[in-house]
């Protein structure tokens, strides 16, 4: 029998070989990145191309397709409060308000001191 790899080595003169490596080079740098499980699917299709007589392929074409599905770095959420007239805040309406009762309170405390 064929050796798989020595096929894949020669499949397009090495490119096939190369572009897998790139690519799993890539995976490996988003893995390593985000701390995240990636993936590289290789599908080799073979098929026969010509038959002798008496129907034995002769001639065999391959082809291939190598996916790739990178992790993502979880970039995290942003916390924004709807005001009112319902644009986006990044602080609390209800607290910026208590936070000025408060204030005033302790004003009418220190003059009334």
């Amino acid at each position: 029998m064929t050796d798989f790899v020595s096929v894949l080595m020669e499949m397009r003169n090495g490119e096939v070989a190369m572009d897998c490596n790139r690519k799993f080079n890539d995976v490996l740098s988003s893995v390593f990145e985000t701390g995240a499980k990636g993936t590289l699917t290789l599908t080799v299709s073979v098929k026969p191309s010509k038959f002798a007589m008496g129907g034995a392929v002769v001639e065999v074409e391959t082809e291939h397709t190598c996916r790739i599905k990178k992790p993502e770095l979880n970039i995290g959420r942003t916390l924004f409060f709807v005001g009112k007239d319902g644009t986006l805040n990044r602080d609390d309406p209800m607290q910026l308000a208590l936070l000025h009762e408060e204030q005033v309170r302790m004003e009418i405390r220190s003059d009334g001191q």
